[in-house]
């Protein structure tokens, strides 16, 4: 998801091939997915179920962009827990919806302050550095250490 679309299938092969046999299936299944399983002939590959450019995050670090909609998820999560209601009348949904609108307006409103919206936490923060100390240099490394450098950072 950190090298460019172009290099997607190049690194996935590279690291594919560092894998022992017992993680074919998997493999297998990454592939026809996310990268697009090979044709029998010649050099082209398959459509996978989700493109590379769906999935590819490399612009998105490169500028300095969310890589995800967690944030979206978190305010999701947030006004469901305001609402608190499972299946809310219409009446109580527009006055939540309301309240949800009225702080987000004194949210901007400070942010035109001159006030910093709530920082991610350090740990984040940090991570978001290094990821983009590496993609930035990208262009400078061999492909195969760029991937070591961007495994040390990442955990499941």
């Amino acid at each position: 998801a950190f090298v460019p679309v172009l290099d997607a299938i190049k690194a996935f092969n590279l690291i594919a091939d560092d894998f022992e046999d017992e993680v074919d299936d998997f493999l297998g299944y990454f592939e026809k997915i996310w990268i697009g399983k090979p044709e029998k002939r010649g050099t082209s590959r398959k459509k996978p179920l989700f493109p590379i450019e769906i999935w590819n995050v490399y612009d998105r670090a490169v500028a300095n962009l969310p890589r995800s909609n967690n944030s979206i998820e978190g305010w999701h999560n947030a006004f469901e827990k305001r609402v608190a209601i499972v299946h809310p009348t219409i009446t109580k949904l527009t006055e939540k919806i309301r309240r949800e609108q009225s702080k987000f307006e004194v949210d901007i409103a400070q942010i035109r302050q001159g006030q910093e919206p709530k920082p991610k936490k350090l740990k984040y923060r940090k991570l978001d550095e290094r990821i983009k100390r590496l993609v930035d240099d990208y262009e400078n490394v061999d492909l195969g250490e760029y991937l070591k450098g961007l495994a040390v950072n990442m955990s499941l």
